[in-house]
């Protein structure tokens, strides 16, 4: 099985060359898979903190989004369902993320106001870090 949320170690690798901070914004909606974006994001900060240096929640913001982004972060937007409130909020700012993922592609089904469960916030977790640790050109982290 391939850990990829196991503790970082010293230095660890990172897409390529880009050593940008990681700003992880999570829709963090009230249902199921909004509840499991904001869960897999405290989870990869709290177990990858070399990784992603800022979790933000998009339902809890305390200055308008456009003035939390940073131009130096690399930009990783978490959807939940294909609402995608986190994309039509970037949408709005003329904002591009530099990945995007919406968890019900991942293989998540959305089970209305259920509690996610550990499984599904470690298969969430595998797919960010996927994304966080691909290397430049590799278009499908998938693989």
């Amino acid at each position: 099985m391939d850990d990829t949320t196991g503790p970082p170690a010293a230095g660890e690798h990172r897409r390529g060359d880009d050593h940008r901070p990681v700003l992880l914004l999570t829709c963090s909606g009230i249902s199921h898979t909004g509840q499991l974006t904001t869960l897999t994001g405290n989870s990869i900060r709290c177990q990858h903190p070399v990784l992603v240096t800022r979790h933000l929640r998009l339902t809890s913001l305390k200055r308008p989004l456009e003035t939390e982004l940073q131009a130096d972060e690399y930009l990783i937007a978490v959807d939940g369902c294909e609402e995608c409130c986190a994309k039509k909020r970037m949408d709005l700012i003329g904002k591009i993320p530099d990945a995007y993922l919406v968890a019900t592609r991942e293989g998540i089904t959305k089970r209305g106001m259920e509690e996610p469960r550990f499984d599904e916030i470690e298969g969430l977790s595998r797919a960010i870090v996927r994304w966080i640790r691909k290397e430049p050109g590799d278009d499908d982290p998938h693989a």
